[in-house]
């Protein structure tokens, strides 16, 4: 692969990388990703995937093998607290089961929060990203060097076996995780703070006949021996246990002895066989890059904000990263919209990256606030005396404090409610819905994400989301707007984008299976919405226009960065009657 050209580089073989690869492989764009470990990962470490992210996944093909390989749904129902996992149960936060809950959460979306352990994520990435013939993908190389030239950056690399290259690329992908080469090599500072050690144990142990009738996907732990958070992996078999330890101790104090004293503690069954299969060490960590960009180099994932775990918000903000940021290099990349597109990458992103580590770090805060940290330094006033006689008014205190950590765990507002204000959004001045963290208000407005709703299509139900296809712009409109289909598809055959017009419930063969998805997006039958290929909406007009097609150049070129200068740019000498 010496001396090899590429538009994209990818450094970090993770989530967010082989994310990255295979959105911009399945667009067709040449792209290199580069990993210094030998493999996809051994340990689980991260697993939650929100539905945000199963959406994307869907878009790309791979949900299915992602349902397929994480906890089952009926095992997924909640979150325990409890004094060991065979001990007394303290609390519990439900997440689901629960009629009017359980119809909301598939109201919002065609697809459910899973939690699918990295080790078994990656690999179906992976597999997927190696089959696009623009990606190729190379584990055990490690990039030494990056350097922006002004037309490219040039990178190279070392390969665990000792070879080595180079590799010239039209831009970057930095996703190489919290300690990012790339981020250093760009000279992008980062502000924020440690939150603790963590000692990571993932393990095998037949725990069913512990959670039976519990089933949990984390617990809480909170004894002397040990706090800390057990996670089900599989349901019965698999689990990770994440424990603090001290500043004046080290990582190498935990050795596999020490650990299984630790894990033991936690389940509080002395005759289960237990098998340690790794340990993590690990930082917890509120940072963030003070730009997502600089020149031909962009970061995403752990390399732009390393977040807490508390709220799983890590692994997905990455994910969304990415999805923002493909659609645009593939315009770039195409002719198609000027470098200046990319920009709006960060106008749009650190936003909702500076609101999800600050919201990760709240959650740990307020847990540790009612005593019920168990990732951060343990309480010692609730752990050294929780069994004994105080035991019960200490356990009825952290009770009564347990529900009001829903937040942290159950977050479909911010999943779904962020919005994206950038310059290359056509704001219509109408009121906005209210992003808060525990509820979710669906919004048609220009930067949110555009809702979900059932469309039957030649007698198929799918989603509108599926309308929305990874290098596509789409136009949703009502019976009374072919108009507005009829100019979208002219301007954008002009400017030579890929797109989709849809009328819907014009004709039986598309209609929405929906009682008002007009009043969900905010607007009449001869209104539309004009979306992104990441599914977010671009523009919208409530009803009719004069002139739809200067309406809609105008639409197009804003969101592919153009600027709007005349109306009349486009239309200049083509035959609008076509």
């Amino acid at each position: 692969m010496s001396d090899r050209q590429v538009d994209v580089a990818i450094v970090g073989g993770g989530p967010v990388g082989l994310t990255a690869a295979l959105l911009l492989g399945r667009l067709g764009i040449p792209c290199a990703l580069f990993e210094r470990n030998a493999s996809t990962s051994f340990h689980p470490r991260g697993h939650v995937v929100n539905a945000r992210s199963m959406e994307i996944f869907r878009q790309v093909g791979v949900e299915e093998a992602i349902n397929a390989a994480s906890l089952p749904l009926e095992r997924h129902a909640g979150i325990g607290f409890a004094v060991s996992l065979a001990g007394e149960e303290i609390g519990r936060i439900i997440t689901r089961g629960e009629a009017e809950q359980d119809r909301l959460e598939r109201s919002w979306s065609p697809v459910l929060k899973r939690s699918c352990p990295q080790d078994m994520l990656e690999p179906i990435l992976k597999q997927r990203a190696e089959a696009c013939h623009a990606s190729s993908l190379r584990f055990g190389v490690e990039v030494t060097s990056l350097r922006d030239v002004g037309d490219a950056v040039l990178l190279s690399w070392q390969s665990l076996d000792g070879g080595e290259g180079s590799c010239r690329a039209r831009y970057v992908i930095g996703a190489d995780g919290a300690r990012s080469f790339v981020r250093e090599a760009a000279g992008i500072p980062m502000q924020g703070r440690s939150m603790g050690q963590q000692i990571g144990v993932y393990f095998h142990a037949d725990l069913y006949r512990l959670i039976e009738d519990r089933p949990f996907l984390l617990w809480w732990i909170y004894n002397a021996r040990t706090t800390g958070v057990l996670i089900s992996l599989d349901g019965r078999y698999r689990w990770t246990y994440n424990f603090p330890y001290q500043e004046d101790e080290s990582r190498h104090d935990f050795t596999e002895a020490r650990c299984l004293e630790r894990v033991r503690a936690a389940i509080g069954d002395p005759n289960i066989d237990i098998r340690i299969d790794s340990i993590v060490p690990w930082r917890m960590q509120a940072r963030i890059a003070d730009s997502l960009r600089s020149g031909r180099v962009f970061l995403a994932g752990d390399a732009a904000h390393p977040l807490p775990p508390t709220g799983g918000q890590g692994m997905n903000t990455g994910i969304g990263d990415v999805h923002n940021l493909a659609w645009k290099l593939n315009l770039v990349l195409k002719g198609l919209a000027p470098d200046s597109l990319l920009d709006s990458y960060q106008e749009e992103r650190l936003p909702v990256a500076r609101f999800n580590v600050r919201q990760s770090a709240r959650n740990a805060e307020k847990m540790a606030a009612a005593g019920l940290s168990g990732i951060l330094a343990a309480d010692r006033a609730v752990t050294s005396a929780i069994e004994g006689p105080q035991g019960a008014e200490i356990k009825a205190r952290l009770a009564a404090a347990i529900p009001a950590q829903r937040g942290h765990f159950d977050y479909p507002g911010q999943t779904f409610g962020y919005t994206y204000a950038s310059s290359i959004l056509a704001g219509d001045g109408l009121a906005d819905a209210d992003h808060v963290v525990e509820t979710y208000t669906p919004s048609g407005a220009p930067g949110h994400r555009a809702p979900h709703f059932w469309i039957v299509k030649g007698g198929a139900r799918i989603s509108s989301i599926d309308l929305f296809p990874p290098g596509a712009l789409t136009v949703l409109t009502g019976r009374g707007g072919a108009a507005w289909a009829d100019a979208f598809r002219h301007a954008a055959q002009v400017m030579q984008l890929a797109g989709n017009a849809y009328v819907l419930d014009a004709a039986p063969d598309l209609r929405a299976d929906h009682p008002d998805w007009l009043a969900l997006y905010g607007i009449t039958d001869q209104g539309a919405v004009l979306v992104r290929p990441d599914g977010h909406v671009a523009w919208r007009c409530v009803a009719d226009a004069e002139n739809p097609q200067a309406a809609m150049f105008n639409a197009l070129e804003r969101a592919c960065g153009l600027g709007i200068e005349t109306e009349d740019r486009w239309i200049t000498n083509q035959d609008m009657s076509a």
